[in-house]
């Protein structure tokens, strides 16, 4: 006997612990209308109990069982902009583990499966892990915020999770952290919010790709290190530098 049936049986029956969703009919959704498939109805139940805390079962939800459950459901989620170039998505990577057409066998398939299930076991940690932390570093960055008198440069103290946070605020343009591996600090400049690459303000086009010395000479500032071609990222020996550069690129704009 099963202690759960997930994925088969025809039924969806938490008090017999039976959670299929293949059944005729079926139409169990969110409100935003994914789909539930077995990932999602066990998450439902019991992802509050392994992660702890409501807001970190409703990230995981939103940043992995959604995207499992729209696949497993075949609902299109995802666009591609490029032919025949699309996201590799964490289903996509956990369907390495079948043996491929040259390799079928019972024993081959069962060690797939099993090597699978601990894979996930550990991503699924780090994931609430991660989640955790980043609702610390979330309290801790609209602390930061409502102590900041010119809110446009956020001085964080710690190199912790902030863009999402960010995204609550319509002021802030770049945030200066300490790169604690390397001994400098870093100005990131802040997206608009929607986007993976648009920054709100980029850094002086003149900056672009400049390094050490010719930096330094470009801005003035004596301890500047790097500025990527990109401009939205420059580095700074020391946090007073950082915090320059920061200063600098808002005032060019204005």
């Amino acid at each position: 006997m099963a202690d759960y049936i997930l994925d088969v049986g025809g039924d969806y029956n938490p008090k017999k612990k039976i959670f299929d969703h293949h059944q005729n009919g079926w139409n169990e959704k969110r409100e935003n209308g994914i789909v539930y498939a077995s990932a999602g109805l066990i998450w439902k139940h019991f992802g509050r109990k392994i992660s702890g805390s409501d807001d970190v079962w409703k990230k995981i939800d939103e940043k992995i069982i959604q995207v499992i459950d729209a696949e497993d459901n075949g609902m299109e989620i995802f666009l591609s902009k490029i032919d025949r170039v699309a996201n590799f998505s964490f289903g996509d990577f956990i369907y390495s583990f079948n043996p491929t057409w040259c390799e079928k066998n019972t024993d081959n398939r069962t060690q797939a499966f099993k090597k699978a299930v601990e894979v996930c076991k550990s991503m699924l940690e780090r994931e609430i892990k991660r989640a955790k932390d980043n609702y610390k570093g979330a309290r801790y960055v609209r602390k930061i915020y409502q102590n900041t008198k010119d809110k446009r440069i956020l001085v964080l103290k710690n190199d912790c999770s902030w863009k999402t946070v960010i995204d609550e605020y319509k002021e802030p343009l770049f945030v200066v952290s300490p790169d604690k591996e390397n001994n400098t600090w870093s100005v990131l400049a802040v997206k608009e919010k929607g986007f993976k690459f648009k920054s709100k303000l980029s850094f002086p086009e003149s900056w672009g790709g400049k390094k050490g010395e010719e930096l330094a000479k470009e801005t003035g500032i004596c301890d500047a290190i790097f500025c990527h071609n990109l401009r939205f990222i420059a580095v700074a020996k020391s946090k007073q530098g950082a915090i320059e550069l920061a200063k600098k690129a808002v005032s060019s704009y204005n």
